[in-house]
C-alpha cells in the first residue's frame, strides 16, 4: 500500500516537472506561476466531482458548499459503489473541464512573459500564482475557502484492495503517456526551435521564427500538463484544500527539474525521483532527531543545502543535457 502510494505521488511530481522542463529546461521560460496551474486541476475536482454526483444521483444539494461537501462526498462515493459508469464521469467531467481552462490561464501568463526580463517575470507569475490561491481560499463557494472541499472515491465501486492498484495503473499511464510525447518533442524540429530561441532568441526570431507564438503555446502545454497533475493529486488526497498550493510548490518543483538535470528528457524523471526519496527520509529522520529548532524547517535547510551543492559541483544536474538525437556527427 505505501509503495502504490509512493508511486502515485510520483506519477504527479514527474508529470509536474516535465510541464517545468519543456517551459524552463527547454524554452528557458521560468514560470513561477506553476502552483497555480497546478491548482486549476485540484479546484476543479474540488469544485465539480461531488457536484456532478450529487446531480447525476436526483439528489438536492442543502446547506452551504463549506459544510456539506464532505457529507454530499460520501453519498456519492456510496452510489459509485453500485454504479461504475458514475464514478468514470466523476472522474473525466473535472479532467475534461481543467485542462482548457488551463491553457487559457497559460496563455494569459503568456503575455507578460513577452514583455519582461526574467526577474520581473518572475515577481508577476508569483503574484499571479498567489492571486488564484486567495481567491480559492476566500471565495468559499469553489472549494470551501479554509474548510476545503470533499471528494468521491471515484474508484468506489471495486475491492478495497484494487483501488490503490487501479490509481497507480492510471497516475503511470499519464505519466508514461506524457514523458513519451515529451520525448518525442524534444527530438523533433521544434523541439530544436524551442533549445534555439532559449540560446539565443535573437538569432532564432531572425531566421523568421515566431517567438510570441512559439512562447504562448509551450505556456499553455505545461500550464494543461500541471493541470493534469492536479487532478491526479485531489483524487489521490481524497480533498482540495487551497493552502496546499502555495508557491512553494512552484519552487519544489523547479528544485527537481535543476536537481535532475535541466534540458535533458530524463531530469524530470530523476529530479521527482530524489524528492519523493529525501522527503521520506527527512520525514522519517523528523521523528527521530532531536533538534534545536522548529522540525517543520528541516526539510526546508537539507532541500536548499542540495541545491547549493548541486549547483555548485553539477550545474547540469545529475543527468545533464546531451544533443538531441536528431544532432548527429559525422
Amino acid at each position: 500500500m505505501f509503495l502504490m502510494d509512493l508511486g502515485v505521488l510520483y506519477s504527479v511530481y514527474a508529470i509536474l516537472a516535465i510541464s517545468v522542463e519543456i517551459e524552463y529546461g527547454e524554452l528557458g521560460i521560468p514560470n513561477f506561476a506553476k502552483s497555480a496551474m497546478y491548482a486549476v486541476g485540484a479546484f476543479s475536482v474540488g469544485a465539480l466531482a461531488t457536484r456532478i454526483g450529487v446531480w447525476l444521483i436526483g439528489a438536492t444539494w442543502e446547506g452551504d458548499f463549506k459544510s456539506t461537501s464532505w457529507i454530499y462526498a460520501t453519498m456519492v462515493s456510496e452510489k459509485i459503489a453500485l454504479n461504475p459508469m458514475l464514478g468514470i464521469i466523476v472522474f473525466v467531467v473535472p479532467l475534461l473541464v481543467a485542462i482548457p481552462v488551463a491553457a487559457l490561464l497559460g496563455l494569459i501568463a503568456s503575455y507578460p512573459a513577452l514583455r519582461l526580463r526574467e526577474d520581473y517575470l518572475g515577481i508577476t507569475l508569483i503574484a499571479f500564482s498567489e492571486l488564484v490561491r486567495v481567491f480559492a481560499r476566500n471565495y468559499e463557494p469553489l472549494v470551501g475557502g479554509t474548510f476545503g472541499a470533499g471528494i468521491p472515491n471515484f474508484l468506489a465501486f471495486l475491492p478495497v484492495q484494487l483501488r490503490s492498484i487501479t490509481l497507480l495503473l492510471i497516475a503511470v499511464t499519464f505519466l508514461a503517456v506524457i514523458w513519451l510525447s515529451y520525448y518525442k518533442l524534444t527530438t523533433s524540429p521544434f523541439g530544436r526551435v524551442l533549445r534555439a530561441i532559449r540560446d539565443n532568441e535573437v538569432a532564432a526570431q531572425s531566421l523568421g521564427r515566431n517567438i510570441v507564438k512559439i512562447r504562448a503555446t509551450v505556456l499553455m502545454l505545461g500550464s494543461m500538463l500541471a493541470a493534469i497533475a492536479g487532478v491526479l493529486y485531489a483524487f489521490y488526497v481524497g480533498s482540495v484544500n487551497p493552502d496546499d498550493f502555495t508557491i512553494m510548490k512552484t519552487f519544489i518543483v523547479i528544485l527537481m527539474v535543476v536537481i535532475g538535470g535541466r534540458g535533458n528528457p530524463f531530469g524530470p524523471l530523476v529530479g521527482a525521483g530524489v524528492y519523493i526519496a529525501l522527503d521520506r527520509a527527512i520525514t522519517f529522520a523528523k521523528q527521530q532527531v532531536l533538534l534545536p529548532f522548529d522540525v517543520n524547517y528541516f526539510s526546508y535547510i537539507i532541500f536548499g543545502t542540495l541545491l547549493i551543492l548541486v549547483v555548485m559541483w553539477r550545474p547540469g544536474g545529475l543527468v545533464p543535457e546531451k544533443p538531441p538525437l536528431t544532432v548527429r556527427k559525422e
